[in-house]
């Protein structure tokens, strides 16, 4: 590294004008979602699990802040129908969804057995997604089933 580079970092850390925001969740782990989801119509938040990278402004993203939860785990709750609705309904009812609404999700902390059986689904659909075929979208579907009974299990809804 230069001395142009160390000098600016130098500023860029100390200068009370400069926007620096540090190395903290750089190279981590985390969840990721589209800015604009669906129609005004059809509502349909989506999000995806997202490898360790340098966040962008473009993207929507959030890592874990426990140990307790898995980056796994919340991007298989939060692609629950349930989820979905609940955001629509009481957090944010336009197509925008950005980084203060996904923060108001209500995230279950899950026992252990939870936290495997959550782990799994999202194993299960990265690897249907993976080989993917003619079956796949029938596998997803199905897959799909499971997940929103689970979550409605784990939320105490069912």
């Amino acid at each position: 590294m230069g001395a142009w580079y160390l000098l600016t970092v130098r500023f860029l850390k100390t200068d009370p004008k400069a926007r620096y925001q540090g190395y903290t969740f750089y190279f981590r782990e985390g969840f990721r979602w589209s800015a604009i989801n669906g129609t005004r119509s059809t509502n349909d938040l989506k999000f995806c699990y997202k490898s360790k990278s340098v966040n962008d402004v473009q993207g929507m993203s959030l890592c874990c802040a426990t140990e307790a939860i898995t980056s796994q785990y919340i991007t298989a709750i939060c692609n629950a129908d349930f989820i979905s609705k609940y955001t629509e309904g009481f957090v944010n009812s336009t197509v925008i969804f950005q980084i203060n609404d996904c923060r108001q999700i209500p995230i279950i902390i899950p026992t252990n057995e939870e936290l495997k059986e959550f782990e799994n689904l999202f194993e299960e659909a990265k690897m249907i997604m993976l080989k993917w075929d003619e079956s796949s979208m029938i596998k997803l579907k199905e897959l799909k089933e499971c997940l929103n009974k689970a979550v409605l299990q784990l939320y105490r809804l069912r």
